[in-house]
């Protein structure tokens, strides 16, 4: 089995997400982050308001 090693595992890559992953990496943190769909979450990709 292999091994991973992170500092910070992130579940799901909204803009939340993604935030704490940027900053983490930028700091040194080695960061890994799972998302079922798409990066940036519903405001991004759907948008927030629906029309």
């Amino acid at each position: 089995m292999e091994k991973f090693d992170y500092d910070l595992f992130v579940i799901g890559a909204g803009s939340g997400g993604v935030r704490a992953c940027r900053v983490a990496s930028s700091l040194g943190a080695r960061v890994a982050v799972a998302e079922e769909r798409y990066f940036g979450g519903t405001c991004v990709n759907v948008g927030c308001v629906p029309k």
